[in-house]
């Protein structure tokens, strides 16, 4: 089990489960993007999976609550910070 639908199902909303199946899509397209970039030592571009996380961070806190803190690969590509900075050195989480 996913640990997006774990909290979402633990929230027990409509809109928590539909968070977390956004969630569950959008940390695939992330862990992909850092392997690439991890893979070929280059910088992030508009359009890449960094630019959702801070707004998918806010709505997580909104939606999830406090269980919004089990969720750390989030948290750490969403908390405020510029999507490129140290994209390069990410690291890639499974």
């Amino acid at each position: 089990m996913n640990i997006y639908r774990i909290v979402g199902d633990r929230v027990g909303t409509r809109e928590s489960r539909e968070l977390a199946q956004q969630l569950v899509q959008w940390h695939d397209a992330m862990v992909k993007h850092l392997r690439v970039l991890n893979h070929r030592n280059k910088r992030c571009r508009n359009g890449c999976p960094h630019e959702e996380a801070r707004t998918l961070w806010a709505a997580a806190l909104d939606v999830f609550g406090d269980h919004a803190s089990e969720l750390r690969f989030l948290q750490d590509h969403g908390a405020a910070r510029s999507h490129h900075a140290g994209a390069a050195r990410a690291e890639v989480y499974a």
